[in-house]
């Protein structure tokens, strides 16, 4: 405007790499016995430095090395298609329109803002944003699938806000300035303007035209994300908006808005209970507000250790793509009974793609011909390229 199978119980990541709330004490309470009376499993010694009997390493620490946080070695799988990102150190944000066209934003070692265009072919642009428009931070970013342009909304250092565009042919216009009662992080572009949505309770909506003038604003519901399909404008809500970018043409559906798909048509949403411990994806069609519901796993309940999902994107039919567990803390203190099990796929097949520590699955789309795009680090030098890393059943299995 991210799953790693064989961690131990002091490994254990979130999605986005980060230790999850259920790591501090697990090794502590590795025979602690469990509601239901079962005592946990024995805690590893994988991760305090030391090779011991059946560890073929164990370098002390996680992540993207060449030992994995299951103390074997690091081996790289195989990739269909393969771009470095130099010169980004730190993906902020990527997306893919319905052309194959890839944009990535980052920074770089010095700070820098850079925009990235690939094309399908492999073909690379790099555009300074911060030497071209002064940018020194991200404040939001948006792709429009059809139109396959992007924008990135940037801060300078004077607090000033521009938005600059680009498209398949380099730079569009010089960058606009926004007014600072206006920007927010909720931002997508359409060829009529760039459309601001206030997240907050009782919000508007605000379209700029490029000439920099106010278009319209008109009344928006708290919103969780907005996009825009071509000119129109998807906004969600406890229920989803479609409407023009100008304001009219509204329709209120009865769909559920939390994550909208590649192709405008479906919006999907995590559905589960944790309580129950059933780990559920809602799809909604937009055009009909037709709602499919499914259980795509089942794990231990509560809150600390239920099963969580983390959807990315969604095929056209609405099958959701994402990152599953279905037990968030095995040998937590919460008693999780079940081994861990994560994946990155869809519904009947939550490890359709296998994926490791180098990889960044939050950083991840589903193009047009059924692949996975998504960023994933070097084993040996950490540097960011974007890859193919698998296709996807001609049938999903859901949706």
């Amino acid at each position: 405007m991210v799953l790693l199978d064989g961690c131990s119980p002091g490994s254990a990541k979130s999605t986005d790499g980060e230790p999850t709330s259920s790591d501090a004490g697990s090794d502590a309470s590795s025979t602690t016995p469990t509601s239901g009376g079962t005592p946990d499993l024995p805690a590893s010694s994988c991760g305090d430095g030391v090779v011991d009997s059946g560890e073929a390493c164990d370098d002390g620490n996680g992540g993207c090395d060449a030992c994995t946080d299951a103390c074997t070695p690091g081996v790289d799988p195989e990739l269909d298609w393969s771009v470095p990102l130099a010169p980004i150190v730190e993906v902020r944000g990527f997306d893919l329109t319905q052309q194959q066209r890839a944009w990535v934003v980052g920074t770089t070692n010095d700070e820098a803002i850079v925009l990235q265009r690939i094309e399908v072919d492999g073909s690379m642009e790099s555009f300074d944003l911060t030497a071209l428009a002064g940018f020194a931070e991200i404040v939001a970013f948006h792709v429009n699938g059809v139109t396959g342009e992007a924008g990135v909304l940037g801060l300078l250092p004077d607090k000033t806000l521009k938005l600059a565009r680009a498209g398949g042919d380099g730079p569009i216009g010089e960058p606009l300035t926004i007014a600072t009662s206006v920007a927010t992080e909720l931002m997508a572009i359409t060829s009529v303007g760039v459309t601001f949505v206030e997240g907050v309770e009782g919000g508007t909506a605000t379209t700029l035209a490029w000439t920099g003038e106010q278009l319209v604003s008109f009344a928006s519901a708290t919103a969780s994300f907005v996009d825009a399909v071509g000119d129109r404008l998807v906004i969600g809500t406890h229920l989803v908006t479609l409407v023009d970018a100008d304001g009219e043409n509204r329709v209120e559906t009865m769909c559920w808005g939390q994550r909208l798909t590649t192709s405008g048509t479906h919006v999907v949403r995590d559905d589960s209970d944790l309580s129950s411990g059933d780990l559920a994806m809602e799809s909604c069609e937009l055009a009909s507000g037709a709602l499919v519901s499914e259980v795509i796993a089942t794990g231990v309940g509560g809150f600390e250790v239920g099963p969580i999902a983390d959807v990315v994107d969604a095929a056209p039919n609405g099958n959701p793509l994402g990152v599953w567990s279905v037990c968030h803390g095995e040998g937590s203190v919460m008693g999780c009974e079940v081994p861990r099990t994560r994946g990155f796929g869809g519904p009947s097949d939550p490890e359709a793609i296998e994926i490791d520590e180098c990889d960044e699955p939050r950083h991840a789309r589903l193009g047009s011909d059924r692949g996975i795009y998504m960023v994933r680090h070097d084993r040996t030098t950490a540097a960011l390229s974007l890859v193919r890393r698998g296709t996807l059943p001609l049938a999903p299995p859901w949706g």
